[in-house]
């Protein structure tokens, strides 16, 4: 069976100038037939701390740095408000917090300033395959914990990675 989602990066312009941030827009599709609760990037998701994990890469042939994250072990509890129920066909960015949910952006793409000339990739890999319940949760033993484990019940288990989205930075 195919995943019920897919992840499209997808950026404004193709050609960047060394410095400059690039701007990377992420929608996560429903492409089955049927609704599908899923999550956005919550605080942890991100380092693959908890899950669900927002994993983005970005690849080069030419030596460049990444921007460098804070990891802090402590994670806000997952709140019921934070799922979304994606009809068929519908997508949304789990990256922007919308309504009560508080999702955050992608550091490592949203800090992303190359400065060397070339073309860079970038991809992003969601991961919702946690062995317990728990790996989700942040904070153990919070007021809503129980509703939020019966909607996890609903989320599916699955792995999958966008397209490769190819930029060219120019000096």
């Amino acid at each position: 069976m195919s995943a019920p989602l897919s992840i499209v990066l997808s950026t404004p312009k193709d050609v960047y100038r060394a410095g400059q941030p690039v701007e990377i827009s992420i929608e996560v599709c429903n492409i089955s037939k049927s609704s599908v609760p899923i999550v956005g990037v919550l605080d942890g998701s991100e380092t693959g701390v908890r899950f669900p994990k927002y994993l983005p890469e970005i690849k080069s042939s030419i030596e460049f740095e990444l921007p460098e994250m804070e990891v802090c072990g402590t994670t806000a509890p997952l709140r019921s408000v934070d799922f979304r129920l994606l009809k068929p066909k519908e997508c949304f960015d789990p990256a922007k917090s919308t309504g009560d949910a508080s999702y955050l952006p992608l550091f490592t793409f949203n800090n992303f300033r190359p400065s060397k000339t070339g073309v860079y990739e970038f991809s992003l890999t969601l991961s919702t395959e946690s062995a317990r319940p728990e790996q989700w949760l942040g904070i153990i033993g919070y007021p809503g914990e129980e509703k939020v484990l019966e909607l996890l019940k609903e989320v599916p288990h699955l792995t999958i990675k966008s397209n490769v989205l190819t930029i060219k930075v120019e000096a």
